[in-house]
């Protein structure tokens, strides 16, 4: 079977330490699977990863600017958001985000990416501390409803693993909010598998 062959394309993932891969010990995490299969499926691309630890949507939201150098006009470019988390938690010992917030934040992202480049959302995960997984468990809510008015795919992960108990084990092993190797697998065979993904 021949390989589709696809020019000038960039992939983007933009978020927080979720995005980066955080707690992967080959720190490559699911996006980086995801990279690897797309390869894989279609030959080579332009892959930039920009997920920071601890960045909750707010702090995503001012780093858009990042995109534009690396995703220029004309070409197929792709952007992976994935961000929430911290939301939930709270950057430094603050509080933790209103979830009004995090929706008015994604809204104003949205809004701004998806005239210039091909979106999809995926969506916070559960974490351990049931209060925080109450506060994503809204967060997750407004994303979803959001994406759907939008038009933009949106994958639920926070529905997919906040049962799951091989992941939750994974959590209580690192910090309790970044799954090991088994959660970002996890985590990229959920993507991998959603129907909206563009190289399913």
């Amino acid at each position: 079977m021949s390989k589709t062959v696809l020019t000038d394309l960039n992939i983007c993932v933009l978020g927080d330490g979720i995005a980066k891969g955080v707690g992967d010990p080959q720190h490559r995490g699911w996006a980086g699977l995801l990279i690897d299969s797309v390869i894989a499926g279609h030959g080579p691309l332009n892959y930039y990863n920009l997920g920071i630890v601890g960045q909750n949507s707010e702090a995503v939201l001012r780093r858009q600017g990042e995109l534009e150098p690396r995703m220029p006009v004309g070409a197929d470019n792709r952007l992976i958001l994935a961000f929430g988390l911290m939301d939930a938690v709270g950057v430094g010992g603050e509080d933790p985000l209103p979830a009004k917030t995090s929706w008015h934040n994604l809204a104003i992202l949205l809004k701004e990416v998806h005239c210039h480049y091909k979106p999809l959302l995926v969506g916070p995960p559960a974490v351990y501390d049931p209060a925080q997984n109450a506060r994503l468990k809204r967060i997750n809510g407004g994303f979803r409803e959001l994406c759907a008015r939008a038009r933009v795919p949106y994958v639920d992960l926070y529905t997919s693993l906040a049962n799951d108990v091989q992941y939750r084990r994974e959590l209580i092993q690192g910090d309790r909010l970044h799954p090991g190797s088994f959660g970002h697998r996890k985590i990229f065979d959920l993507v991998s598998n959603d129907r909206s993904w563009w190289f399913g």
